[in-house]
């Protein structure tokens, strides 16, 4: 519930809860799990094995030890998870391993015009905007994550009638 009403005693906001912090069910593809060792993967915590009963490989179910009609199908792992965490575990990856090359970059474009610094930015504050070069790559980073991922387009009237007068005319008469 976006406010922007300021208030010395804030009441209790009433409004709907935005879908990215509702807790949804992930299946985890079963292909991965073909990767691994069988023995490793039924270490692994909420791995169900699934097999087809019979030889039918349209009857599938969870596995039952000792039952001799069953055969190896395929493993699933089904998490239940908010799915701004996978939003938060990008991120910080992201943030871990490919935002620190952000200094490698700005030293290739320090070096490519032969400057020490970025001080002819904000004269004096050389040391200061050297600091900030992994920031902008998380900047970036941040940015197309956010439009790919999280925001949710409308289309409007008016944004159809434009992308439909960028079409050619054979793409029109489809």
């Amino acid at each position: 519930c976006a406010t922007n009403q300021f208030a010395l005693f804030p009441e209790k906001l009433e409004c709907e809860v935005e879908n990215i912090f509702h807790e949804a069910t992930t299946f985890f593809p079963s292909q991965v799990f073909d990767l691994c060792p069988h023995a490793l993967i039924r270490l692994l915590p909420n791995v169900v094995e699934i097999c087809s009963v019979g030889g039918n490989t349209d009857n599938v179910t969870a596995c039952v030890s000792g039952a001799m009609d069953q055969k190896h199908h395929h493993y699933e792992l089904a998490l239940s998870i908010v799915p701004i965490q996978f939003h938060a575990i990008s991120l910080s990856l992201f943030a871990s391993l490919v935002s620190p090359f952000g200094g490698f970059l700005a030293s290739a474009i320090k070096r490519a015009y032969g400057i020490k610094d970025f001080d002819s930015l904000i004269p004096g504050h050389g040391g200061l905007m050297d600091r900030f070069d992994c920031q902008l790559i998380m900047a970036l980073g941040t940015w197309v994550h956010y439009n790919t991922f999280v925001k949710t387009t409308t289309v409007s009237v008016a944004k159809m009638l434009y992308m439909y007068k960028l079409l050619g005319d054979d793409e029109r008469r489809q």
